[in-house]
């Protein structure tokens, strides 16, 4: 078992943190890995949830499953053949559903949406991951929100 971190924010108000997570068992065919996140908000003492980023009623699931099934096209596109994604594992790992988006973490420059192995693509495709600019979520994100500052 192995746990490593990076910190992908850490302001007076926010921290957003990854956790990624691999194991291996005696006669598995290959390792496994997950990745997890803590997003903090500092001010209130509470851990964010996706929700808590938008304004309420908004469809903030259809916006980021509509960039990153895009995104992950493009990406697996320019790998070529070795690509490995295919449109509808995509569709399946990255539609507008919150266990999709359960793994996100807060950027300066947008909201990172890790997809592990599995999730968007076979094992051997590796885990996939996507920047949706703050540009892309503007008009749905919370005003006095913990990513507002970052959406001007």
């Amino acid at each position: 078992l192995s746990v490593g971190y990076t910190v992908l924010l850490a302001q007076d108000d926010v921290i957003s943190v990854q956790f990624d997570v691999g194991s291996y068992y005696m006669g598995a065919a290959h390792p496994n890995s997950y990745s997890d996140v803590i997003n903090f908000d500092l001010r209130n003492g509470k851990q964010l949830k996706l929700s808590d980023l938008f304004k309420p009623g908004a469809k903030y699931l259809q916006a980021l499953s509509t960039y990153s099934v895009q995104d992950l096209k493009k990406q697996s596109k320019q790998k070529g053949e070795d690509g490995m994604l295919d449109d509808d594992w995509i569709q399946r790992g990255a539609g507008p559903d919150a266990n999709n988006f359960r793994s996100w973490t807060i950027t300066k420059n947008g909201l990172g949406i890790n997809f592990d192995s599995y999730q968007v693509g076979p094992y051997a495709a590796g885990p996939q991951y996507v920047l949706v600019p703050y540009s892309v979520l503007k008009e749905i994100i919370k005003p006095d929100g913990p990513v507002a500052q970052f959406a001007k």
